[in-house]
């Protein structure tokens, strides 16, 4: 390989990594990065250390951990005790015809040396096949020499414990962004029931204004009724206000796993800060180099490789080795005449089992397609929601620019026809119709303020950050 290609190769290398690197740095210094500081940031490590979803995703990895140590130690010798005692009585014998051998050679013997010394009056045996009042004691170590089910089997939950570590990662991320966006609503309900309230006051001041008038000749008395009428209204407006701030309130708190009514702290500069963050292009880019989904399905797709080739492997046979150490003879005693020892290596080959391998090698190539399959869809649907969560942070953007514009114009109109009509130069319809436009426009101001951030945390948890 020479220079030039050498150094096309380092070209292609960094145009591969250069987007991912950008972003990185992007990252580390955008302000968005900033955002979760102080207040916030606390509340986040709180709904991470005790969030009852994130302790449930927490014990799946611990259980994939202790399967993963079971497999381990399937490697190790297996060691047994093992005791038996029998009593029997009758079934098969087998006959030894002792006498019927031994007699006579005996006798043939005495006569040769014109002596008794031996016997000639043996007896022809017969010994029953079943133990009686037999025992054996044995300690037993198996240990496997080869074993292709234990040594993939162990590869493929090395890798399901890595996939429940990415899927943990992936339910913390989600956490965080529920969090955030949890914390958003709160103080969006918060924000808006104390719009409607200040609304209030200006209602009561509208009631007051019309009462005078009405005093002074210079209002009918419909027209003070028709105040008092909006302040009813706006009264069931408001107690709706406070019941959806009170849920949001406990779905926070139930999110950090505390008291559903336990106070809310407001982090101000996390809500005043915004973000400045890349084209869709490059966050798509690299959002497909950092989020955990992927990682946890590459380890599936290991572990569904690995159970492949611990099903293909069923045609090379298993070597083991079987160890004996005990005590076995009668009485149930141990005495150094009954102590024996035995080792014994064994093969068991798996040739045929009804066309079962076969199938369970097809069901794993399906896993595994399905898995390649989900991840390629998984990289579409990512792409997907990062360009719609980043086109989703322009127009929040675009929105609050708008909302606040609106503001100010609706704010100054009101200031004008509130003091007309307390000059009574206005009508009460336009008094209530200029008074509607700067309550909505606070509101939409408010909304479109916290609908940014929310924006921006959706826009967070799809890129991974």
């Amino acid at each position: 390989m020479n220079s030039v290609q050498i150094k096309n190769g380092v070209y292609k290398i960094w145009g591969k990594l250069f987007p991912a690197c950008l972003l990185l740095i992007i990252l580390a210094y955008s302000p968005a990065q900033a955002q979760q500081n102080g207040v916030l940031q606390e509340y986040t490590a709180q709904g991470v250390e005790s969030n009852l979803t994130l302790l449930n995703a927490m014990l799946d990895r611990e259980t994939a951990a202790s399967e993963l140590r079971s497999a381990r130690g399937r490697f190790m010798p297996e060691v047994s005790l093992e005791a038996s005692y029998s009593l029997a009585s009758g079934g098969r014998t087998i006959g030894f015809p002792l006498g019927d051998l031994f007699n006579p050679v005996y006798g043939t013997l005495n006569e040769l040396t014109g002596t008794q010394r031996f016997p000639t009056n043996l007896e022809n045996v017969n010994e029953q096949l079943l133990p009686d009042n037999f025992h054996e004691t044995k300690i037993r170590i198996v240990q496997p020499l080869f074993n292709s089910d234990i040594y993939f089997s162990y590869r493929a939950q090395r890798d399901l414990v890595s996939a429940r570590e990415a899927r943990l990662k992936a339910v913390e991320n989600e956490l965080i962004k529920e969090i955030r966006l949890s914390y958003h609503n709160y103080f969006a309900s918060t924000d808006q029931l104390a719009i409607l309230e200040s609304n209030r006051e200006l209602v009561q001041e509208l009631v007051r204004t019309t009462e005078s008038l009405v005093r002074n000749g210079k209002a009918t008395i419909d027209q003070k009724f028709t105040a008092e009428f909006e302040l009813t209204e706006l009264d069931g407006t408001i107690a709706e206000a406070r019941r959806r701030q009170q849920t949001a309130q406990a779905r926070f708190n139930q999110l950090l796993n505390r008291e559903l009514t336990a106070p809310i702290l407001r982090d101000d500069a996390y809500f005043e800060s915004r973000g400045d963050y890349p084209e869709a292009q490059l966050l798509q880019e690299t959002s497909l180099l950092v989020r955990p989904e992927f990682a946890e399905l590459s380890a599936s797709r290991a572990a569904a490789t690995n159970l492949l080739s611990m099903n293909r492997a069923t045609a090379i046979p298993d070597l083991f080795v079987v160890g004996d150490l005990g005590y076995q003879g009668r009485n149930y005693t141990f005495n150094s005449d009954q102590d024996f020892w035995f080792v014994q290596f064994g093969m068991r080959w798996s040739l045929f089992r009804g066309f079962q391998n076969r199938e369970k090698i097809a069901r794993s190539r399906i896993e595994l397609n399905q898995i390649n399959n989900r991840y390629r869809e998984l990289e579409q649907e990512i792409q997907l929601r990062v360009a719609d969560a980043r086109n989703a942070v322009t127009a929040a953007e675009v929105r609050e620019q708008a909302a606040i514009a609106g503001l100010e114009a609706a704010e100054a109109g009101f200031r004008i026809v509130k003091r007309r009509y307390e000059e009574n130069s206005a009508l009460l319809v336009e008094y209530l119709r200029a008074q509607d436009m700067y309550t909505r426009a606070r509101l939409s101001a408010s909304l479109a303020r916290y609908q940014l951030k929310s924006a921006e945390a959706v826009l967070d948890r799809e890129t991974g950050r």
